[in-house]
Order: structure tokens, then sequence, then C-alpha cells
């Protein structure tokens, strides 16, 4: 059965990452590689970075695909560090490249995503309406811890465990969503007599 160009390039780039740094692979090898044309790589993907977008994104929402709601979020969590622990070599071989920046806010944008629904479906339990900007507080606040915690894992090489890391934030943040969630809806109704 013969692989398809997209699939081809995917495998090819992966193998690749997982021995040297994203500054070093070029499209050109790739397409060596993968006995393909610059314009058939291009039909699919429109630099490096966007394939490991495109395998992360699939990979990553094939781990986390039953932790994404607000009773399970810890589950989504866990199964990110574990996927990005698995995955350490190619994790590294981006992050510690000219590539970085681009990294974290294609990060910033899945945890946006992912917060934004468990705070949705916190309020929707809660049967609270709240202000968009102070929706986009919350998210933006445990955005930042949950990114800040990532990447100062990822900057320590992955070292600790997964678990052990999940553990230490479920003591920190333990009920703060839905108390964030109470707080800003009973601000609004001081404030705005909502």
């Amino acid at each position: 059965m013969k692989i398809c160009a997209k699939a081809k390039i995917m495998n090819t780039f992966k193998e690749l990452i997982s021995h040297k740094s994203m500054d070093k692979i070029t499209v050109t090898e790739v397409c060596e590689i993968c006995h393909i044309n610059r314009q058939t790589f291009y039909n699919h993907f429109s630099d490096q970075f966007d394939i490991f977008k495109k395998i992360f994104t699939q990979e990553i929402f094939v781990e986390i695909a039953q932790n994404k709601t607000f009773d399970t979020w810890h589950g989504g969590f866990l199964a990110t560090l574990k996927y990005l622990k698995r995955n350490s070599k190619m994790i590294l071989n981006i992050y510690y490249t000219s590539y970085r920046d681009e990294a974290n806010i294609f990060f910033i944008g899945l945890s946006n995503k992912l917060l934004e629904d468990v705070v949705t479906e916190c309020m929707k339990s809660k049967d609270i309406q709240l202000l968009e900007i102070d929706c986009r507080f919350i998210v933006n606040f445990y955005r930042h811890v949950f990114n800040g915690l990532m990447m100062d894992w990822i900057n320590d090489g992955m070292k600790e465990e997964p678990e052990t890391l999940l553990k230490k934030l479920q003591i920190m943040i333990s009920g703060s969503i839905p108390r964030s969630v109470k707080a800003f809806a009973d601000e609004e109704k001081l404030h705005w007599g909502f």
C-alpha cells in the first residue's frame, strides 16, 4: 500500500526531528528523503514548523480527547505532559531553536482553546454568565499558570515525572476555577447589578 505524500512527509519529519535541531532540517532534505518535489511539499505544508504543528495537534488531540472538560481537565493536562515527555527529543529539538517563540505562540493558542472550553463548561454548570472580559481574564490567568509550568518543566529537561507536576498543580489550584467564576459573577452583580 502506498503511503500518501502528506503522511510520508510527517513521518520523515518526525524521524528527523528526533535526531537533530529544527534549525538544521530543510524542506529540501525532507523532499529528498520522501522522493517528492518541493511543490508536493508545499501542497501540504507551508514550512517545517507547519509539519510540527500538524503532527502535534493530531497526536495531542488523540491523547486528550476524553479529557477536555471541567471535571477531567487534570487528565488532559497529564496526557499533555506525558506526550511531551514521550516525545521529548522532538520537543527539545524545536524548543531550543529559532522556532522557540513560534512554539510558544502555538502552545498559547492550544491552551486558550482548551481553557475556554473548561471555563465555559464551569460557568454553565454553575448557571453563571460572565462578561466576556472577565471570562477572558480567567482563561488568561490559568493559561499563564499551565503554560508557565509546562515551559519551566521543558526548560528543566522534563526531569520531574508528569504525575508529580500534576499533583503539585492540583494542590495549588484545587477548586480555584469554580471559585474564580463565582467571585467574578459576584463582583459583576455588585458593580453592575447583573
